[in-house]
C-alpha cells in the first residue's frame, strides 16, 4: 500500500517513521522550514519510556496534487486547519481512500459530502510528543490505542489492512464500529483537560498539585459524558466511562492528580494543548454544541469551556507544517 501522511507535526512525523521503519512505502507531506529541516536532517524522534532515537529520511513532497496517486492518505493536521485541506483532497482525482486521524466531533456528515467519490475512515493517534530542537520526544500511551474505525460502522478490507501495517510498525490498534461516538467522547475530556491546564498557566504539573482545578476538570468531565449518554452516545472507550461514570470522584481525582504530573500530562497533554491551544478552543466550542443538545443541565463543563474559549483572542493560529 502507498502512503502519504498529510502532516508533518508530532503525530504525522512519528506515524511517517515508525511505518517507514518497518518497511511501509511512506510519503510524508510536509511545507516551508519544516520540510527543509526534514530535508537535510530527517526525521529524528526519540521514544522518552525507552529512551530510543530514530533518525529516518522518509520521503517528503511538498504538496498533494490533482494526479499523484496513493493507494491511502492519512491526515494528521489539527481541527483549526483542517477547511485549508479539504480542497486539496478534492481535487485529487487519483487517491480513494482517506483516514483523517485529529479530533473532530461533530464534522463528520460534512467530510464525508465534500469527499464523497473518497472511501473515509476515521482515526486517533496513540501517540503524543513535543518537538524539541528539531527532535519530537514522545510516548506511546499505554491507556490509548491507535483505534480506527469506519463510518458505517463496518470493518472493510482497508482497515483491515491499516490494522496490520500499523501492529507491524509496533502501534497497538483497536478497531471499533462507533468511532463517530469514540470522537465525541474524547472531545469533551480533552477539551475539558485543556481548559483546565490553561487555567494553571499552561502548567500540567501545576494542575496535578491543585486539587481543586482536577475536582472542576473531572466534574466538568462527567456531566459532558452524562449528557451525551442522554443523547444516545456510546461512552468510549470503556477506561474514560470506568473512571469518570463508576468510580467515585474521590478516585478519580487522585488518578488525574497523578497523570497530570507524570509523562501523561506533561508530554501526551499539556505539550499539544498549549501548542494548538486555538484548536483546543475550536474544540470546546464544538463540545459546548453537542452537549447544549441534551436536556441534562452541565453548569460546570459550561464555566470551565467558556473561560477557555474567552482566552482566544490572546492565541494566534500556526500555519500547518
Amino acid at each position: 500500500m502507498k502512503i502519504l501522511i498529510y502532516g508533518a507535526g508530532v503525530i504525522g512525523s512519528i506515524y511517517a517513521t515508525k511505518l517507514y521503519e518497518a518497511g511501509c512505502d511512506v510519503t510524508l507531506l510536509a511545507r516551508d522550514k519544516r520540510y527543509e529541516d526534514l530535508k537535510q536532517n530527517g526525521i529524528i524522534i526519540k521514544n522518552i519510556l525507552t529512551d530510543k532515537q530514530s533518525i529516518m529520511h522518509v520521503p517528503l513532497t511538498r504538496q498533494l496534487t490533482t494526479t499523484d496517486f496513493y493507494d491511502l492518505i492519512i491526515v494528521t493536521v489539527r481541527l483549526d486547519q483542517i477547511d485549508s485541506v479539504i480542497p486539496v483532497l478534492k481535487a485529487n482525482i487519483a487517491c480513494p481512500l482517506v483516514m483523517f486521524m485529529f479530533n473532530n466531533p461533530v464534522s463528520i456528515n460534512q467530510l464525508a459530502n465534500e469527499l464523497s467519490t473518497k472511501q473515509l475512515i476515521l482515526g486517533f493517534p496513540g501517540v503524543g510528543g513535543t518537538i524539541q530542537d528539531n527532535r519530537i520526544d514522545y510516548i506511546q500511551i499505554k491507556q490509548q490505542k491507535t483505534t480506527i474505525g469506519e463510518l458505517n460502522g463496518k470493518t472493510s478490507a482497508p482497515v483491515k489492512e491499516i490494522k496490520a501495517f500499523m501492529e507491524k510498525a509496533g502501534f497497538e490498534v483497536e478497531v471499533i464500529n462507533h468511532m463517530e461516538d469514540w470522537l465525541k467522547i474524547h472531545a469533551v475530556f480533552i477539551a475539558c483537560v485543556s481548559a483546565a491546564i490553561a487555567k494553571e498557566n499552561g502548567d500540567s504539573v501545576q494542575l496535578g498539585k491543585t486539587k481543586n482545578s482536577v475536582r472542576l476538570m473531572v466534574k466538568s468531565i462527567g456531566e459532558g459524558f452524562t449528557a451525551c449518554k442522554r443523547l444516545g452516545i456510546a461512552i468510549v472507550p470503556a477506561n474514560l466511562k470506568i473512571i469518570f461514570m463508576v468510580m467515585p470522584q474521590w478516585f478519580s481525582i487522585l488518578y488525574w492528580q497523578k497523570a497530570m504530573r507524570g509523562k501523561i500530562g506533561t508530554l501526551s497533554i499539556a505539550s499539544h494543548a498549549n501548542k494548538a491551544k486555538e484548536e483546543m478552543q475550536l474544540l470546546a466550542e464544538k463540545v459546548l454544541t453537542i452537549v447544549h443538545s441534551s436536556s441534562y443541565p452541565t453548569p460546570t463543563l459550561d464555566g470551565l469551556l467558556s473561560s477557555f474559549i474567552n482566552l482566544k483572542n490572546a492565541t494566534t493560529v500556526l500555519p500547518i507544517s
